[in-house]
């Protein structure tokens, strides 16, 4: 009997796998699981500590975001209050420039000063106007001069050679400013001025009475005149001045005779920006009602 022989070198060199389940954990199952058991760690990893911190991230990035537009905002929003504090200041500027125009108590105060002031510098060169205008005359007219009493009978008698512009009349109305509600300068401007009304009346001759009107608008105050008249007052010699010559004509004496002149009387308007009473006295008046 022949018996087959095996050698034990065989036995010794077969790996023993452990086994579960019926499973033989070979070195390629083995690291198949781990592998698998691996990944599934770091899905657990993830889930439980990673995709936390990643909301937890999103979040604060958001409100970062969220703060970060709101003090955007703040900004624009201070912006726009500087804005308006720098416009609401240059609107005060152009309105206290404009108030600076109109009349107020001290210029209205010194209103009849400075008319008689203006009125004064057109009569700065009377005296030498006079004595140019007497050079043109006969020598007896020029001898009636020679006195202070012979220019006087002249002037009574002939009138004024070279005319003096004088203020004959300065009259504020009594009662006072008044808040202007009649549309007489359109109705955007009721109830938003006040007018003081003065009646004036200046005398000169016509030089001197357009040299007045023009300089009127330059006084300080805003100054409307209305109700203009003007008249010729009549001379005392109504056909002008005449020499006898020797021979028996009678001669004009073109550049002797007394001044032409003129009186102009008219209504002159100061106006004037209202008070903070003017404003709440307005305010605390209904309005009309509407039928």
């Amino acid at each position: 009997m022949t018996a087959d022989f095996i050698p034990d070198s065989e036995f010794e060199n077969t790996p023993n796998y452990p086994t579960a389940f019926g499973i033989t954990f070979t070195p390629a199952i083995s690291g198949v699981l781990l592998g698998l058991a691996g990944i599934a760690g770091a899905g657990a990893i993830a889930a439980y500590l990673v995709m936390p911190a990643l909301e937890a991230n999103q979040a604060l990035d958001a409100k970062v975001k969220e703060k970060t537009e709101q003090l955007q905002q703040q900004g624009a929003i201070r912006k726009q209050i500087q804005d308006a504090k720098d416009q609401l200041a240059q609107a005060k500027q152009k309105r206290d420039q404009v108030y600076g125009l109109f009349a107020n108590e001290k210029t209205l105060n010194t209103l009849l000063f400075d008319l008689n002031q203006l009125i004064e510098r057109n009569n700065a060169g009377l005296l030498a106007a006079r004595n140019t205008k007497l050079n043109a005359c006969p020598v007896y007219v020029q001898r009636v001069f020679g006195t202070q009493q012979g220019a006087q009978e002249f002037q009574d008698r002939f009138g004024q050679l070279v005319a003096e512009a004088k203020l004959k009349k300065f009259k504020p109305d009594e009662k006072g400013a008044a808040v202007i509600s009649d549309g007489s300068l359109g109705a955007p401007i009721n109830n938003k001025l006040k007018r003081q009304t003065i009646d004036i009346e200046i005398r000169g001759n016509f030089n001197q009475t357009q040299s007045i009107f023009r300089t009127i608008e330059r006084l300080q105050p805003l100054l409307l005149v209305r109700n203009l008249d003007v008249k010729v007052i009549d001379n005392k010699v109504s056909e002008g001045l005449y020499e006898i010559q020797p021979d028996g004509t009678i001669r004009y004496l073109t550049n002797c005779q007394p001044d032409n002149q003129i009186t102009a009387t008219f209504q002159m308007d100061a106006l004037l920006p209202l008070s903070e009473v003017d404003r709440k006295a307005i305010q605390a008046v209904p309005p009309p009602e509407k039928k």
